[in-house]
């Protein structure tokens, strides 16, 4: 499998081209690795397997530790929405619909409802086929910042990146790039504040993130924004070349999460070039023999429980849930979406 995408890269490198998309024909190896990441995926829903586990950095119990579950699912659903049957559809709305709380949604039925969970559960329903209004989003407005606060207000909203307990409550970038996002094909299309997302870049290219580690995270959320919106190209050029420029010599950007999450950052900005090639390339040659991609130590996201001492809850993939859809939407991208 690995083989033959080498060769296409190989011989895309004599060539010389700049941007090559590589398109398996028939069900060639990357339409097999899709169909056994999407049957990972699908057995995923059906054992209710679409969550995260979560560890204390004091080794003390996290209490949502095995949920998450509409986090996963917007992933799921983004990478074989269309291949999901009806009873799989439901089984995913329903679990939904049940932790629905007037109109918004938290990480687990009894945290405490968040913009950026309700973004994530409102895509999802859009990706299924269902109608999903987002006026419920305005609670989290602050109409002076022209941003979306991630939990309900507490004090003046600032653009916030240093992890704290009262850090939690700002403004995060990740979190509006994900709100935007969804926004952009709505009513409230006129709430996108691209301005913010781009002042939220580092000088390097990477884009910052409160929640979620690394910099590869809130780097795919931003690019997958601008690059839907049209909006700052002189960002969206530097993002793309950070991306290039962090590619490591076997074409990873380190683990099969972050590898994902970059492709996925190039794939919105329709980049198929031999960076994207390499990447894929290596994504075929780390694939499970049960079909799923794995990073069981890289944490997905952070959320400071305390200050004094510093305590800090972290989720990761313990099943490879998130982190095969991401594999899957990547592989699907640089076979046109089949």
């Amino acid at each position: 499998m690995k083989n033959t995408i080498s060769v296409i890269l190989a011989l895309c490198l004599l060539a010389g081209c700049a941007h090559f998309s590589i398109v398996a024909s028939g069900n060639g190896p990357i339409g097999m690795a899709v169909d056994r990441g999407a049957a990972y995926l699908k057995k995923a829903v059906s054992e209710d397997r679409h969550h995260l586990a979560c560890r204390a950095s004091d080794g003390s119990a996290c209490p949502v530790d095995g949920t998450g579950h509409v986090f996963a699912a917007f992933f799921i659903a983004r990478a074989i929405g269309d291949r999901l049957s009806d009873a799989e559809k439901q089984r995913i709305t329903d679990r939904m619909d049940v932790e629905q709380r007037q109109g918004v949604w938290g990480y687990m039925p009894y945290a405490p409802v968040d913009a950026d969970d309700t973004a994530f559960v409102l895509r999802t329903y859009r990706l299924l086929g269902r109608d999903a209004a987002a006026e419920s989003l305005l609670r989290f407005y602050d109409k002076e910042a022209k941003a979306f606060t991630t939990f309900d207000r507490r004090g003046p909203a600032a653009l916030t990146y240093e992890a704290s307990v009262a850090g939690n409550f700002g403004l995060h970038p990740e979190v509006n790039a994900n709100i935007f996002t969804l926004l952009a094909e709505s009513p409230q299309a006129g709430l996108v504040n691209d301005e913010l997302i781009v002042g939220a870049q580092d000088p390097q290219g990477w884009w910052r993130s409160y929640f979620y580690p690394g910099r590869y995270y809130g780097t795919a959320m931003s690019l997958g924004l601008l690059c839907k919106t049209e909006k700052g190209e002189g960002a969206r050029t530097k993002g793309i070349a950070f991306l290039h420029a962090s590619q490591q010599p076997d074409g990873s950007w380190g683990g099969a999460y972050a590898t994902a999450l970059a492709l996925d950052a190039l794939a919105a900005c329709g980049v198929r070039d031999a960076a994207f090639a390499r990447g894929i390339s290596w994504l075929l040659g780390r694939q499970g023999p049960d079909g799923a991609w794995r990073d069981e130590e890289t944490p997905l996201w952070e959320y400071t429980y305390s200050d004094r001492p510093k305590v800090l809850w972290r989720a990761y993939d313990r099943d490879g849930v998130v982190t095969t859809a991401l594999a899957v939407a990547a592989l699907r991208a640089a076979r046109g979406g089949k």
